[in-house]
């Protein structure tokens, strides 16, 4: 990716990219701001469990599940033998790493606590070589890639490498081995999931909200296992996909949204679903222009 500086003049100059020098240069400014990068608590950096030392252990408070993240050293080494590696090892021993949580919180937890089904792995590198991409062909991996990329002038980008959805389920091609028996006990979301279980207008309509949200804004399209959250830095909206109808939730705090037409729903003093004080019902596109402009203010609220 070019990345370019406009200045007044609305000319163009390049900003060339600069390596970083060290990986551990690279994990210590990932660690110091993980909340803002991926939405993520730390926890600690050399996390020894066993035989294994993590490079970096995170919290996902949204899904109340760990997060692994490992900074790509050995561009051999497949993605997939070592993250289901790690995951194995966090699902046997289970005690230590809610023990090490509840030390650095200052606060007791049980296991019981964590959603061990939603457990990630993130890999995060300056480079990823085709033979690792390759190997993320299923649709059901609890892996992530992220390409770090640094420019001169102190710029730097963290970009989620998407791969196809549409490839076959991990369990049921491995359902023996070591990698079938941890993937037995994770439970990964696709969009898919959510969308067979609407209606097909509804699916269509889903369909064209996703469309417009995406082209307008640089989010990410994240299933959760209730909804589908598109995100920014933080969560923006979440959809939830019914049979006849879907249900939006504005991550937009009480008292902040301006609806003309009064469809957003203050939510804020029940029990939901989502990340926000507002809700949307939409069956149809009826409102969809104005949906889209209570989007928005959610995008700048948090931008």
């Amino acid at each position: 990716m070019r990345l370019f500086k406009l200045s007044k003049n609305e000319a163009l100059s390049e900003i060339k990219e600069a390596k970083i020098a060290k990986e551990k240069t690279l994990q210590s400014i990932t660690e110091k701001n993980l909340p803002l990068i991926f939405g993520l608590e730390f926890v600690c950096s050399e996390f020894t469990v066993g035989d294994y030392r993590l490079d970096t252990l995170a919290f996902d408070p949204e899904t109340s599940s760990f997060v692994i993240i490992e900074f790509k050293r050995s561009e051999n080494r497949s993605v997939i033998d070592q993250g289901y590696a790690y995951l194995g090892k966090m699902l046997d021993r289970k005690a230590d790493f809610v023990l090490k949580f509840s030390n650095v919180k200052n606060k007791s937890y049980d296991i019981n606590d964590i959603d061990w089904a939603q457990s990630k792995i993130y890999f995060v590198s300056t480079a990823f070589n085709k033979y690792q991409l390759d190997s993320l062909i299923f649709s059901d991996l609890p892996i992530s890639l992220w390409e770090v990329k640094t420019y001169r002038d102190e710029h730097i980008s963290y970009r989620r490498i998407d791969y196809g959805s549409a490839g076959a389920s991990i369990k049921k091609i491995a359902p023996t081995n070591a990698i079938g028996r941890v993937a037995k006990e994770l439970e990964v979301y696709t969009e898919a999931d959510h969308i067979q279980k609407a209606n097909d207008d509804i699916r269509s309509l889903y369909e064209t909200l996703r469309n417009n949200i995406l082209a307008r804004w640089n989010l990410s399209l994240v299933p959760r296992k209730l909804y589908l959250a598109f995100k920014g830095a933080t969560n923006i909206v979440d959809i939830e996909i019914q049979k006849s109808q879907l249900k939006l939730t504005l991550n937009v705090p009480k008292g902040e949204l301006i609806d003309s037409l009064n469809i957003a729903e203050d939510v804020s003093g029940r029990g939901k679903w989502g990340n926000g004080d507002y809700q949307i019902i939409m069956k149809d596109e009826s409102h969809l222009s104005h949906i889209i402009s209570l989007i928005e203010q959610s995008v700048e609220f948090h931008s």
